[in-house]
């Protein structure tokens, strides 16, 4: 998509807060990091299969999801082969043009590390492979000699390749947060001193993307470097990035929000004392709470398999709602610090129970440390 053509705008105090006014009676459903009024769940974008089928049942899933108060939005180019981006960008535009909901009033978040083929150009792995050399190694924007895994770059040149590509996906001008995605492979594989200088580099990038106008903040979605304790190698110290971006961004900074993953079953986030805080050693959540940094909780339910054989104890814990599932993302959205629980979900009815649970309060955080203390006995 050409550059004139992306939509202008993004996310504010005063769009966010206009729509959680038109839920009054959603007590405690918005939560305010950054003064942004966003909601307590939110529309992830990462299941299914980059196929039409699957496309049309996204673009459905983001007005339903408006419709029930959800103004936090959640995609990657690495979900479903970028589809995820362009059938969410397809429905939020068409809203948009129908006057249904305003750019500023809801919050799109996305992420870039991963090379990911485009499905309308390759249909085997092979082409996907000859993809990716062409687009990504022959261009200059990636030195495969620093990429991970195979698939992973950090690289400076990339990372602004894909703030552009899901710009153009999305169909916006502006990103409301842009994530690092599993920032914790590079530290593995290349230990602290590279990869502070690494990461360094990639939030000069981001500050440069934030001053453009490309993105409005940014944040680092990991899976478990935040989690792990001190001792392993993989071990992401919130600390030493937070004073990294003061470095690169000043008091000014705009590393404003961290995606991890938290559930009933993997409540690590929650419980183990992996960062180092004002009081010493402490959880991330703990770490992060009254900071103004905003937590998105990832995979709730992993996929599914948190509530198959969910603990009675949990499920007696909330004993005014209705299913497996609402009892689980209403551990997550009640956990001092969470700010918003991303849920996978493209089925409507999948939408209208997850929803539902905004109309309940959320729990009190003693039953929170209750459901903690259980689980150790």
């Amino acid at each position: 998509m050409l550059e004139a053509d992306l939509l202008p705008g993004r996310a504010t105090r005063a769009g966010t807060r206009r729509f959680a006014s038109r839920f009054p009676t959603l007590s405690g459903h918005f939560r305010t990091p950054d003064g942004l009024a966003l909601s307590s769940i939110g529309l992830g974008t990462r299941p299914g299969e980059p196929n039409g089928a699957d496309d049309l049942l996204y673009r459905a899933a983001v007005p339903r999801a408006l419709e029930c108060g959800l103004n936090v939005v959640d995609t990657a180019p690495s979900y479903r082969m970028q589809t995820s981006e362009r059938a969410l960008g397809a429905s939020l535009r068409r809203l948009l043009a129908e006057g249904k909901v305003a750019r500023d009033e809801v919050y799109v978040i996305s992420k870039g590390g991963y090379l990911t083929p485009d499905p309308d150009r390759v249909r085997t792995s092979r082409e996907a492979r000859r993809y990716l050399i062409e687009t990504y190694v022959e261009s200059g924007l990636v030195d495969p000699e620093a990429v991970v895994g195979g698939n992973h770059s950090l690289d400076p040149a990339f990372l602004r390749d894909q703030i552009g590509r899901s710009r153009s996906n999305l169909g916006l001008a502006t990103i409301d947060l842009y994530c690092v995605q599993d920032p914790e492979l590079h530290l593995m594989a290349k230990g602290p001193d590279e990869f502070r200088r690494l990461l360094t580099r990639v939030l000069e990038t981001l500050e440069e993307a934030v001053a453009e106008g490309t993105i409005a903040a940014y944040g680092l979605s990991t899976w478990h470097g935040l989690l792990l304790p001190h001792t392993e190698r993989g071990h992401l110290s919130l600390a030493e990035c937070l004073e990294l971006a003061l470095d690169v961004g000043g008091a000014d900074h705009h590393l404003r929000a961290v995606q991890l993953p938290y559930s009933v079953a993997m409540g690590e986030a929650g419980g183990l004392p992996s960062q180092f805080g004002p009081e010493g050693r402490a959880p991330v959540l703990e770490t992060l709470r009254d900071t103004g940094t905003a937590v998105f909780a990832s995979v709730p339910l992993m996929r599914g398999r948190a509530v198959r054989g969910l603990p009675d104890f949990v499920r007696e814990s909330f004993p005014d709602l209705a299913t497996d599932a609402q009892c689980a993302l209403q551990f997550v959205r009640s956990t001092p610090g969470v700010t918003t629980v991303l849920v996978g979900m493209r089925q409507l009815h999948h939408i209208d129970e997850n929803a539902a649970l905004a109309g309940h309060a959320p729990a009190d955080e003693k039953v929170i440390r209750n459901l903690f203390e259980l689980a150790l006995r």
